[in-house]
């Protein structure tokens, strides 16, 4: 990806080139913005123009994207790039000789192979492990290690510390240690959607960059762009919902060409939608223990289960929009009049209560919450904050 694929980032995108062309880059950014927007492709940007063989890249502020160095960064196999992010700890142990261990430490390895090969197909992709604790001390102990490596050919290393935020309380000590004192190769990027989660002095070691939300019109112009053979209702779907995550854009556009079935999100939603009928309807308490048990059941991922939360999210996101007479801003365009019919027949109903709700759920999650113990109290206080 070079820098005029990172779409609805100009500003952004101008202040790195500027940064790398006047030898004005700092020890550490922080990339800060909404998820898939964009911060993980101009990161690595960023190392691929560090590294890249053509020696006016620099000066530049270009890579040539077809020297080997531009070709190992695209295939996030460059010795000089780390990408840091949750992973199981079961990875960061020596396998057991037994033979159980022997078997969950190489599953683990293949759900990490997995995740590199999506992001290198799709590199607004966010990789993550569901069994993950995390950013453990262990792996930045490990970048501590390889930061202490001089690059060849005075390039940079450049370690990217992808949900920076998930950074346990121990790893957080351990980098701010290390961003205290950097070595003058080594280029830091912390990449954030809740830099208010990470701890203050690492905040205050890093030069922060903020990225913007993609608009809506810009999506459909790259959908179009890319050729994506879509219909005008899909176009609308998409560049909406999507709130300007584009692993959500390019996930479900390639989702509508493959099958004849509504993108994944679309399900998401009608699933969430359906509960909050089931939940808010009397006499239907069975269905609604069905219904957590169905999500959260063995076979429903994490990414599952926070995807069918933040399509719950949305929908009261919507029901406050419209509330307020903002029914041209609706993500749920295709649905307003249920979205109308929720604003009207709860008219007492606390929904920006319940969309906090539901965001501390999402972050409970990604803390490695029991997701059966949190989607039975998040019903509780839903049905608390919108049954007045």
């Amino acid at each position: 990806m070079a820098w005029a694929q990172i779409i609805g980032q100009d500003e952004a995108v101008h202040n790195l080139k500027q940064a790398i062309a006047h030898d004005r880059l700092p020890n550490a950014y922080l990339f800060l913005g909404p998820e898939g927007i964009g911060k993980e492709s101009a990161a690595l940007e960023v190392a691929k123009v560090l590294n890249c063989d053509d020696p006016k890249a620099v000066q530049n502020a270009e890579a040539c994207d077809t020297c080997e160095s531009c070709l190992k960064i695209q295939d996030l196999s460059h010795p000089h790039l780390e990408i840091i992010f949750p992973v199981e700890k079961i990875l960061l142990e020596k396998p057991a000789e037994s033979s159980s261990n022997k078997s969950r430490h190489e599953d683990a390895l293949d759900r990490l192979k997995s995740l590199y090969d999506e992001k290198r197909r799709n590199p607004y992709f966010t990789m993550s492990m569901d069994k993950s604790m995390g950013i453990l001390k262990d792996q930045i102990l490990m970048l501590q290690e390889k930061a202490g490596f001089k690059p060849l050919q005075h390039k940079r290393r450049v370690f990217i510390i992808s949900q920076a935020d998930r950074l346990n309380d121990a790893a957080a000590n351990k980098l701010l240690k290390i961003l205290e004192e950097p070595p003058g190769f080594v280029l830091f990027i912390l990449v954030s959607s809740r830099p208010e989660k990470l701890l203050p002095t690492v905040v205050s070691r890093c030069q922060p960059l903020k990225f913007s939300k993609i608009h809506s019109q810009e999506i459909q112009g790259y959908l179009k762009d890319a050729r994506f053979e879509l219909d005008n209702q899909q176009l609308k779907f998409i560049s909406s919902y999507a709130q300007g995550n584009m692993n959500h854009v390019l996930s479900m556009a390639q989702q509508c060409l493959e099958t004849d079935e509504p993108p994944y999100l679309q399900l998401c939603r009608d699933e969430a939608l359906h509960f909050l009928r089931v939940l808010l309807s009397a006499d239907r308490g069975l269905e609604v223990i069905r219904a957590i048990e169905a999500i959260t059941k063995r076979d429903r991922t994490r990414q599952d289960q926070r995807q069918w939360l933040t399509a719950m999210l949305l929908i009261f996101q919507d029901v406050v929009r419209y509330k307020n007479g903002l029914k041209s801003d609706l993500l749920n365009a295709d649905i307003e009049p249920v979205i109308e019919k929720f604003a009207m027949n709860f008219p007492l109903a606390d929904f920006q209560k319940a969309a906090n709700d539901v965001e501390q759920a999402q972050y409970a999650l990604t803390r490695n919450a029991n997701p059966l113990l949190l989607f039975s109290n998040l019903s509780y206080e839903l049905k608390a904050a919108l049954n007045r």
